[in-house]
């Protein structure tokens, strides 16, 4: 395993990073309906993509981001960060594997989104924002240098899964799905997690936000992309009478996208339109049946009444 394994340690600078990540937010907003030009990816190479797709969503509160920014003032390690190289849009990118809490903590604090709080040491600076602070202060958080693993050749989807197994461990907990956008990365992974949000984002009708349950909550520890993904299995593939829970038809249909990406990039373009489509003509009969039906993937459809069960 360790032959495969392709990666460079190296310090990179807060300061550094911020400029980094701002680049990846910046990348992500361009229009991508025209191939962008050379000089344009160059100006963008080696953007942080803070949140790829197989990424878990934020979770930190305030205080925990607070705790980081005072652990770096006084001098407590910070763990390592974990980026890999990756194309957006033709340009040279670095995800984030491990490490978008840390990192999404230092943009917001430089970008004043937030004001220290809980701290129990540095108590002088709760309720400051970046922009509040002493010039030493902000000088010290900027040139603290992070210790990063950057892979080269990201060495798969085992390897992926150990990251992610490992370095999460004692840190808000990845749920299954998380796990699973992870191991079984995939363009219809994409395509699933933007329905999702959507939804979260009241882009959809309020009939189809209020069939699929899309609570924030729901959406944030992806239960919703699981039910999604359980019924594109179904859509496609039709019932499984081995799957004893909707997680397996989750797993089963995301691993074989995964593998047919890789295996067979033509022949996955191809069924990736097929069952978008599919999937979208679905929703506009759910559309129908919502307008007499309010919950209409509960037992409800049956004339059943079930208030804790939605979806």
């Amino acid at each position: 395993m360790l032959n495969k394994i392709n990666y460079k340690p190296q310090d990179i600078a807060i300061k550094d990073i911020i400029s980094m990540i701002t680049n990846g937010f910046e990348l992500q907003k361009l229009d991508k309906e025209e191939e962008l030009d050379d000089e344009v990816k160059l100006d963008f190479t080696d953007s942080i993509i803070i949140a790829p797709d197989y990424q878990r969503n934020y979770r930190a509160s305030i205080v925990d981001e607070s705790s980081l920014i005072e652990s770096i003032l006084l001098g407590i390690p910070i763990p390592p960060i974990f980026l890999a190289n990756d194309r957006y849009e033709g340009v040279k990118v670095l995800n984030v594997v491990d490490g978008q809490h840390r990192l999404r903590a230092f943009h917001r604090f430089k970008e004043n989104k937030f004001k220290l709080s809980g701290l129990t040491i540095l108590v002088e600076l709760n309720g400051k924002k970046f922009n509040e602070c002493a010039f030493e202060v902000k000088e010290k958080i900027l040139s603290h240098k992070l210790a990063s693993i950057v892979f080269t050749d990201f060495p798969g989807l085992d390897f992926e899964l150990e990251i992610f197994s490992r370095y999460n461990k004692g840190t808000k907990p990845l749920t299954q799905q998380d796990i699973r956008h992870a191991v079984y990365n995939s363009k219809l992974n994409s395509f699933v997690n933007k329905f999702a949000q959507k939804m979260n984002d009241q882009k959809v009708s309020n009939k189809i936000q209020r069939a699929y349950n899309a609570t924030t909550d729901r959406v944030r520890k992806k239960k919703i992309q699981e039910n999604i993904f359980v019924i594109m299995s179904i859509l496609e593939n039709g019932l499984n009478q081995g799957y004893a829970k909707s997680s397996v038809y989750a797993e089963e249909y995301m691993k074989q996208k995964s593998k047919l990406e890789v295996d067979n990039p033509t022949q996955s373009d191809i069924d990736y339109d097929k069952i978008t489509a599919r999937f979208n003509e679905f929703n506009e009969i759910i559309e129908l049946v919502g307008e007499k039906i309010e919950h209409p993937f509960s037992k409800e459809i049956y004339g059943v009444s079930s208030k804790g069960y939605k979806f």
